[in-house]
């Protein structure tokens, strides 16, 4: 049942590529569409990876460091720490994005149209955010990051390895939220470079560059979660 969720997982995750290349090909979809709906897809993996936390058991959330002091991790400091990383770094691309793609594309708005109809109604983009959030959703319910019991143990004298979470139970959360950070450190970063391609060359083949980049590499994760998962 298992392997069938995450075949269907990435049966639709594909789909989900595939309607950008259609978009660029067919819907005359320009770079600054492109990036918005890549930026709404960050989103929507945050949003997945921060309910993903709930699901740990509660002795494998590893320890964490408040104020100076190493303490038990719960699942409101986790959630709470990782909704503040992801925030700011989703809140930095938006705002690079606006400021270096927009270029005149607000002028191009109809005066009775809305941006957000025009971005992810207008030409379709809308039908992607919808395979985009139904493919994360399906590797939600299929993830099931289950780990060996960690050693009975004072878990407040710990030391802390790198500042923010550790031990056996961060494994754990890093199984979780290993797919956001990378997300967001190198999938954002050959989109923006890409984008800056396309602005400048004025051609569709760096976008073309950027959907076959991000497509290989959301199929490497998740081959690589299918790989972990039946070690």
């Amino acid at each position: 049942m298992i392997r069938t969720i995450r075949a269907l997982s990435v049966l639709v995750g594909l789909i989900a590529n595939l309607i950008p290349l259609y978009g660029v090909l067919y819907w005359g979809w320009d770079t600054f569409q492109l990036l918005m709906l890549y930026w709404m897809e960050t989103v929507i993996i945050a949003f997945w990876t921060i309910l993903g936390i709930t699901r740990l058991p509660a002795d494998q959330l590893g320890t964490i460091k408040v104020g100076g002091r190493i303490e038990p991790a719960t699942y409101k400091l986790l959630c709470g720490y990782f909704t503040l990383v992801a925030g700011m770094f989703i809140s930095g691309h938006l705002l690079f994005l606006w400021v270096m793609f927009s270029g005149e594309w607000l002028k191009k708005l109809p005066a009775s149209s809305s941006i957000l109809k025009e971005l992810f109604v207008a030409d379709g983009v809308w039908l992607a955010l919808i395979f985009m959030f139904v493919s994360a959703w399906i590797s939600y319910l299929s993830r099931t990051p289950v780990y060996p019991r960690a050693p009975a143990r004072d878990r407040s004298l710990q030391q802390p390895s790198s500042g923010w979470a550790e031990d056996a139970g961060s494994d754990a959360v890093g199984e979780v939220v290993g797919g956001l950070l990378i997300r967001i450190f190198i999938m954002q970063a050959a989109i923006i470079f890409g984008g800056m391609l396309a602005k400048t060359y004025g051609s569709v083949a760096p976008l073309l560059i950027v959907i076959s980049l991000k497509t290989l590499i959301d199929m490497a994760q998740q081959a690589g979660g299918r790989r972990h998962s039946s070690a």
